[in-house]
């Protein structure tokens, strides 16, 4: 039985490749984490909507007459 050639080179160029473009998904989204926490800590951190003033109502279109 004989073996099918195998292109080590080949092989291990695609391996460094794909790891390339893994390591730079992985800091984009390491990225986008951090940028989202310190957008939550932020609002967190924050002072409130004040609860005790009602909010503005929109009038109503239909009512005009």
């Amino acid at each position: 039985m004989v073996r099918a050639k195998v292109d080590t080179q080949r092989d291990e160029r695609a391996k460094r490749e794909s790891q390339i473009v893994i390591d730079a998904e992985r800091a984009a989204r390491e990225a986008k984490t951090a940028r989202l926490r310190e957008l939550r800590l932020a609002a967190q951190s924050a002072p409130g909507p004040d609860l005790a003033r009602p909010k503005p109502t929109r009038r109503d279109e239909h009512s005009k007459g």
